[in-house]
């Protein structure tokens, strides 16, 4: 039997009586926190490796604000020093309740694992302020020895409701929703958590930009010029604060300017866009020189400095001017200064998406790279054409056979919508898709009649909601329909997906999810996608989910997790389907269409307007099935991958007529005279 030791019960109980250790953050993170250096190996942080981190860093222990906004590219170590550091501080120097809030559950638990873990694990110092008993540390709770509670969340109402803590850090905040469980925004929810503790309590939100300019018409202002443009998320919460923009000095004047990517520059004639980024140099724009080398970078980041608005730096460092007062400390650097990413890789990241989006009118690469590497908002590029009905009719093409597929189309791919009121229906348009997903328009139809017949023999009208069988109709003909070759061959090629609206009136989902497991049953459910509209905030173009609302007696749809339901990011399909047909020269994402569409097709493609606030709407009652239908085309094309295809090397299903073996071919059927039994050849079927 063991006894309790008097020395180490009071051992144990002396943390809770020490009072905070009077030291700069930074310091402190300098003398306990370890972190994993480019070999692998755990050293100590070292501060001068991310300057830039110290005032920010130094700053979450102020009385004079009660919170922190921090915005920044990629590569910066902010996460690091800002949520590593400060929990490191917090365990070792000043124990309080402490709560992290990462993007998800999954992430909060990686997060916990891979960086928490690992910094007491390989801290001894910190080692030594978790407490000795097993349960008092999971992955997402840990009870340190001084009685402090650290929390390892995400955003929902449970975790960001009720408890107080003293100190609330959110991670990544732009990839969080910007309504928690229809609550509100995570940064004014967590803020709340730290009220009580008035002046010692602090809320830090961190992110790279995620969110996309609201004005495209927007530009610096010479009475603000750390004005963020206008923007959802941390770029809307630094505009609140004292706006610090990082600045550093030029090795040839000795003057201070903001670390911009504007600032870079390179051969813009060299062709080669490796051989470009490889001659990254920076322009100072107060004296003019053109040509500071990437080598002198970590001196020019050594040198930086954080003026608030209404200040300036003068050469020898120091602060001039009155800076614009808040509560909030907020911070905005850009990617020239990442410590951890080269001049060189920044623009031919930039480079390489600027490509991208001449090739395929795809802005998707440019807002990445813009956000995640330069650490800016993105301004979603004004067109110079007008997408209208009359200018894109006026591109129609006499010489495309109605209903045939023309040479180059490698696949094709139905969308249906499903039309409900007095005007039930299917309607349902065909693409064909070839190389860097160039588009033609096969065909356009609606399923109106039924198969069923009322008791004097009249067809009646589908009725999607009400009759399953009627989705029937869809593998009928549109599933297991396919359209002759342009060449005259004979040859057909048949759809490859198709894509299903499955919303709309009462019933239709239900009817939806009915049609898929049939398909399911008969071997064709890898050609169905059902698909929705997903949320404002979702990153992926298409995410696939498996609704189960078994245990919700409030849904009518039986729902049970076995039917695949694809949410579309509609706002950012829309943007890439505009941009393809605001493409003038044919080749890489150019859609053609043919003369006998009519003028009703193009009102339908163009009805739709992108809003201020990013969002595409319908500015009345008119139609858009033409545009809709469209977009889950591209979705379908997401889902196939297809945007991302070796077009040298492509599935076979998207490869030439001569390649391809989804192409039927006539001339390859049984000869009848020494066959008994010759197979039926699917024959295209037409609507008028």
């Amino acid at each position: 039997m063991t006894y309790a030791s008097a020395s180490a019960i009071r051992r144990d109980v002396a943390a809770l009586l020490k009072p905070p250790r009077r030291i700069a953050i930074s310091q402190a993170v300098q003398e306990t926190m370890m972190v994993q250096g480019p070999s692998g190996s755990w050293i100590p942080w070292d501060p001068t490796i991310t300057p830039y981190m110290k005032e920010p860093l130094d700053l979450l222990n102020s009385r004079e604000f009660d919170a922190e906004i921090f915005v920044g590219p990629a590569r910066t170590g902010k996460t690091q020093a800002l949520i590593d550091g400060w929990v490191a501080y917090d365990a070792k120097n000043d124990p309080s309740d402490f709560l992290i809030v990462q993007i998800s559950q999954d992430k909060a638990a990686e997060f916990s694992k891979k960086r928490i873990d690992r910094m007491f694990s390989y801290s001894p110092s910190l080692a030594e302020c978790l407490s000795p008993r097993t349960h008092d540390n999971n992955i997402h709770d840990k009870i340190l020895r001084a009685g402090n509670y650290l929390k390892i969340g995400w955003p929902s109402k449970n975790i960001l409701a009720s408890t107080d803590y003293k100190r609330v850090a959110i991670t990544d905040y732009d990839r969080i929703s910007p309504d928690v469980d229809g609550e509100g925004e995570a940064f004014w929810l967590g803020r709340k958590r730290t009220q009580v503790f008035m002046s010692r309590g602090m809320t830090l939100a961190e992110s790279s930009p995620g969110f996309e300019v609201t004005d495209i018409d927007w530009g610096l202002s010479k009475d603000k010029p750390h004005e963020a443009p206008p923007s959802k998320g941390v770029l809307s919460l630094y505009n609140l604060g004292d706006r610090r923009v990082l600045y550093w000095q030029c090795p040839e004047c000795d003057q201070y300017f903001p670390a911009r990517f504007e600032y870079l520059s390179w051969n813009e004639k060299e062709t080669d866009i490796l051989a470009a980024s490889e001659q990254a140099v920076c322009m100072c724009p107060m004296c003019g020189i053109a040509d500071i080398p990437a080598s002198m970078k970590d001196q020019m980041i050594q040198s930086s400095r954080w003026p608030k608005e209404g200040q300036s730096v003068d050469k020898f460092g120091k602060y001039q001017g009155e800076g614009r007062r808040s509560r909030i400390a907020s911070f905005w650097m850009e990617g020239p200064a990442a410590a951890f990413q080269s001049w060189s890789q920044l623009v031919y990241n930039y480079l390489a998406a600027v490509d991208d989006y001449e090739r395929t009118g795809n802005q998707e690469k440019l807002k990445t790279t813009t956000n995640i590497d330069q650490g800016r908002p993105y301004k979603y590029k004004r067109s110079q054409n007008t997408r209208s009905a009359e200018r894109l009719q006026g591109r129609a093409d006499d010489s495309i056979v109605k209903r045939r597929v023309p040479a180059g189309v490698r696949f094709l791919i139905a969308a249906v919508d499903v039309q409900g009121g007095k005007d039930r229906r299917f309607v349902v348009q065909i693409h064909g898709f070839g190389e860097d997903l160039e588009s033609w328009v096969i065909d356009r139809y609606n399923i109106k009649k039924s198969d069923r017949k009322d008791t004097e023999g009249n067809v009646l009208q589908v009725h999607p909601g009400a009759n399953p069988e009627d989705w029937l109709l869809l593998e009928k003909y549109v599933l297991d329909k396919g359209y002759f070759l342009a060449d005259d061959s004979g040859r057909e090629m048949p759809i490859h997906m198709m894509a299903v609206d499955h919303g709309g009136e009462d019933g239709v989902s239900e009817s939806a999810y009915k049609f898929y497991r049939k398909m399911k049953k008969e071997g064709k459910s890898s050609r169905v996608m059902l698909v929705k509209g997903g949320s404002s905030a979702q990153i992926d173009k298409v995410k696939k989910s498996l609704p189960d609302n078994t245990k919700r007696k409030d849904r009518k749809v039986k729902a049970v997790g076995d039917v695949p339901l694809y949410l579309l990011a509609t706002n950012k399909l829309k943007d890439w389907a505009n941009n393809f047909l605001e493409r003038e020269e044919k080749g890489a994402g150019f859609v053609h269409f043919n003369s006998w569409l009519g003028e009703w097709f193009y009102k339908e493609l163009t009805y739709e307007e992108r809003g201020t606030d990013g969002k595409w709407t319908k500015p009345g009652s008119g139609a858009n099935e033409a545009w809709d239908l469209f977009v889950y085309c591209l979705a379908v094309c997401v889902y196939l991958k297809a945007d991302r295809f070796n077009w040298e090397k492509p599935p076979a299903w998207a490869k030439s007529w001569e390649e391809n073996p989804n192409i039927t071919d006539p001339n390859d059927l049984p000869d009848p005279k020494t066959t008994k039994a010759r197979p039926k050849r699917r024959a295209p079927i037409r609507f008028n």
